[in-house]
């Protein structure tokens, strides 16, 4: 038997040691489907407990936190392009992960197929890119003024610790490893994939969404709260802070539109004032529409992208002894005086060449980040999939997860009740803190707070007095600044509401 990975154990750079031990096992890995991966991890992991202590809002308005057990005195700070930082928890199995090509079976199970380094494995093209992780378990224990965060690779029982979401299935059985979609999905062929690389699939809802990954499979799902809980439980304890923005603030201030400088013709640019082009990024997506005599820029209007749907910024070059920049995009079109350029949200891949396991290409809110191998913050709201949120009244919202009842797209009735929230009002406002349903990874705000600096620090928007089915959104979009986080929650859509600025991953 033979096979190779060059494994990426919390990033390719990390220990020697952990790589070594990797190549050892790589000759047994012919089919990663069938490798015993439950069993590899498990003779890997530590039982490390790794901790974070946070007040509760009421008792401090600090979203910091207070490191403990083998956290302490580890830190993590992220990389960018050109710099790795340091990272004390990527040499750790709880934290490890591999990138892998995975699939969903009948049963709604993740399965790997093939692992990076090894023959069939890609982060392009019509594969779904994910982490595989060790089986983790997690546990909050609650006192009367604060709280702890437990995370470790063993279960602790005396810490009353369960499986992480992301390492069950849909039944809710332990896999013995995790499986969490790196990417946001894009279409190839009419179908959705989440590799990198590619333009965000927005105009989805939760509807649409679940109808569009049936297509690759009966038991194809796409992500929900678990993927949220992993990136929530990684900033918790990495970075021991609630406000995710105050460490990566994703694509949130990325909300452009410009009308040309110049008319052009069957060209791959158009031409915008310098000033203007100077807060485009090359990389980043953009649309090209004529609203001629339009008033409403919305970019969900067909009139905003009837020149060029979405396309790629490959180059911005200002034009010598002129005020004007060329922007070029991937493709060829014409334009006319009254054409206008929009920012989009993040292309998948934005954060491939970050050399670390947490990182982006620079913390200005143009940009996607990584966090402990996953990226996210593109600039879009991220439709939960397994979730269903119902506004049973004005005020009152119960959050409802799917686990192994079938897929509905207008009802509730087999979906296990997570949680019902009394919001007091209907005024849109700050989270001060957040509770977490340990078994499915749902959240819902517990306490509510201030402003963006304190507490979680995200905006829950109630939905106004409307009621009925909502879908699940969260993170926020380019153009919400610090309202956005990954516990900002949207409240005013139904399940079939789509529009271009809802995203999901497989």
């Amino acid at each position: 038997m033979s096979g190779r990975i060059i494994a990426q154990m919390a990033d390719e750079r990390t220990s020697r040691k952990i790589l070594e031990e990797v190549m050892r096992i790589s000759a047994a890995v012919v089919d990663a489907s069938t490798f015993d991966w439950k069993a590899y991890f498990e003779a890997r992991a530590t039982g490390e407990i790794f901790s974070t202590k946070f007040y509760k809002y009421e008792a401090s308005t600090s979203p910091l936190g207070e490191k403990m057990n083998a956290s302490v005195g580890l830190v993590a700070i992220p990389s960018t392009e050109t710099e790795k930082n340091r990272d004390d928890f990527a040499n750790r199995n709880a934290f490890s992960y591999v990138d892998c090509n995975f699939v969903y079976n009948e049963n709604s199970k993740r399965i790997p197929v093939a692992i990076a380094g090894q023959a069939g494995f890609s982060y392009y093209g019509k594969k779904d890119v994910g982490i595989i992780t060790p089986q983790t378990y997690w546990g909050i224990e609650d006192h009367d003024t604060y709280y702890i965060v437990h995370f470790s690779d063993k279960k602790h029982e005396e810490l009353g610790l369960i499986s992480t979401p992301w390492c069950k299935d849909f039944d809710g059985n332990e896999m013995g490893y995790g499986i969490v979609s790196k990417y946001y999905a894009g279409m190839i062929d009419s179908i959705l994939y989440s590799s990198s690389g590619l333009l965000s699939k927005t105009f989805l809802s939760h509807n649409s969404a679940h109808t569009e990954l049936l297509k690759k499979g009966t038991g194809y799902t796409g992500s929900g709260s678990e993927r949220t809980a992993y990136l929530l439980l990684m900033l918790w304890i990495k970075y021991a802070t609630k406000n995710s923005q105050t460490v990566f603030k994703g694509c949130t201030s990325y909300n452009y539109q410009y009308l040309v400088a110049e008319v052009t013709e069957n060209v791959d640019y158009l031409i915008l004032s310098t000033t203007n082009a100077k807060n485009l990024v090359v990389g980043s997506a953009v649309s090209v529409g004529d609203p001629v005599d339009q008033t409403n820029y919305d970019r969900g209007q067909a009139y905003m992208r009837n020149i060029v749907e979405r396309a790629r910024i490959v180059k911005i070059e200002e034009i010598s002894g002129t005020a004007n920049s060329r922007v070029y995009l991937d493709t060829v079109f014409s334009t006319t005086a009254t054409t206008r350029i929009s920012t989009m949200p993040c292309c998948s891949g934005t954060t491939d060449n970050v050399l670390g396991a947490d990182g982006y290409i620079a913390n200005d809110g143009k940009y996607a980040y990584r966090l402990n191998g996953v990226e996210d913050g593109i600039g879009a709201y991220f439709i939960s999939l397994n979730e269903i949120w119902n506004k049973e009244s004005a005020t009152v919202v119960s959050y409802y997860a799917r686990k192994n009842a079938a897929w509905s797209g207008s009802s509730v009735q087999d979906y296990t009740k997570v949680a019902t929230l009394d919001m007091v009002n209907t005024s849109d406002a700050w989270i001060g803190d957040i509770s977490v349903d340990l078994e499915t990874g749902v959240q819902y705000p517990r306490v509510y707070g201030s402003g963006d600096s304190v507490g979680v620090g995200d905006r829950q928007y109630k939905g106004g007095d409307g009621t009925g089915l909502r879908e699940a959104l969260q993170r926020g979009h380019l153009a919400l600044g610090s309202d956005a986080g990954l516990s900002f929650a949207y409240l005013w859509d139904a399940l079939s509401s789509a529009w271009w600025v809802f995203a999901v991953c497989v």
